[in-house]
């Protein structure tokens, strides 16, 4: 018994990890956005109300102003979330939506990308734990075409091992640079996760719709996911994290003319590019974490499509060039955690060796750096 609660308050120590932002979550193979079964401060965009797991903290996501937001362009961002008796209140600057600019750029626009994003979470537990989300992003340029303005609201509750959320896209209409004006249709995301076992099964399904409005061009995307995850604790100090689902996705731009040999198709937000695109999969992933020392967190991953097809309206091909290696590392300073993606190339030509993919950087000790304070 006494081995079980010692046992026990190891776990419960290490459990709530310290790690939460996008460098973890993209280095262990999951989306920005939060994750279905890796416990992550992220998980509040997916779920609102996670945020009653993930309070008392400030967190930053550093980089620049940019519409775009990867590892190699992140866009800056970050919040503070606190804990008031039985609820929890955050505020959140620069939480701009991919999907939103995604389906912007998809439609034509030049310029439209999401600004001034401010996000107002507030949950509470009372046996039940609720979460509610708004989003609001403005922005207009007085002496051109440009405007943009957006909102968008998410819902969520968990229940013991069960969980449950929605989120809902209300506003999201802009005028590019360009003059083209977009207007946003009925968007949604929803989802359940269920914890079994040590496992979790989860099903996520995503719609949504927009149209430019000047060249009357109508574009949609759809995305289901059903997959199983698990987080295997291999000893006190390491992680093993396993996924396995089966994606399908549906696209179609009237704006777009791309396919195979000229877009840049997946079953991400680039699909959107695409004129006609549809792909059924199995992904798979395979993640590790270990505390390499007292102040020193590592962590990898690597995915593969196991099977797979994609077609466009001219084309149809098994998926190709489908693993993708991720690595990542925490710095740990008392309750202050610095994350970040390790790269291991800047994707540009040196006269020394041609590109430098496939080599350690030791001029760059990481990429997307987030910042996370607990008290």
């Amino acid at each position: 018994m006494k081995k079980q609660l010692a046992g026990a308050l190891v776990l419960a120590v290490l459990a709530p990890s310290a790690f939460a932002s996008k460098a973890r979550l993209q280095a262990l193979g999951e989306d920005n956005y939060g994750s279905q079964f890796i416990n992550d401060n992220r998980n509040i965009w997916l779920n609102a109300a996670q945020i009653n797991n993930h309070k008392d903290l400030v967190t930053y996501e550093f980089g620049t102003e940019n519409s775009s937001d990867d590892a190699a362009t992140a866009r800056g961002e970050g919040g503070v979330y606190k804990s008031m008796g039985n609820m929890v209140y955050g505020v959140h600057f620069g939480g701009a939506s991919s999907t939103a600019n995604a389906l912007r750029t998809g439609a034509g626009l030049t310029g439209a990308a999401e600004q001034n994003n401010v996000d107002v979470f507030v949950g509470g537990d009372a046996g039940l734990k609720w979460g509610a989300n708004l989003g609001y992003a403005k922005t207009a340029d007085e002496s051109g075409p440009l405007s943009a303005e957006s909102m968008r609201t998410r819902l969520g509750v968990i229940m013991g091992d069960f969980q449950a959320y929605g989120n809902v896209n209300l506003i999201n209409n802009a005028k590019g640079t360009d003059g083209d004006k977009f207007e946003g249709k009925l968007g949604y995301q929803v989802g359940v996760i269920q914890a079994w076992e040590g496992n979790t099964i989860f099903a996520d399904y995503r719609s949504f719709e927009a149209e430019n409005k000047t060249q009357k061009d109508d574009i949609g995307l759809k995305r289901l996911e059903v997959g199983f995850g698990r987080v295997e604790r291999l000893n006190d100090k390491s992680n093993l994290f396993l996924k396995a689902s089966y994606l399908m996705a549906d696209v179609e731009n009237d704006a777009s003319t791309n396919n195979f040999g000229v877009g840049n198709c997946g079953t991400g937000n680039a699909a959107v590019l695409c004129e006609e695109y549809k792909t059924s999969q199995v992904p798979v992933t395979v993640g590790l974490e270990t505390e390499a020392t007292s102040w020193l967190t590592l962590r990898g991953s690597v995915g593969a499509v196991v099977w797979g097809s994609e077609e466009d309206k001219d084309n149809e091909r098994t998926i190709q060039n489908a693993t993708i290696i991720n690595a990542g590392a925490t710095l740990k300073f008392g309750e202050l955690s610095v994350d970040g993606v390790v790269g291991n190339s800047t994707g540009t030509a040196t006269a020394a060796n041609g590109t430098d993919s496939g080599t350690l950087r030791t001029d760059v000790l990481m990429s997307r750096v987030s910042m996370t304070y607990r008290f």
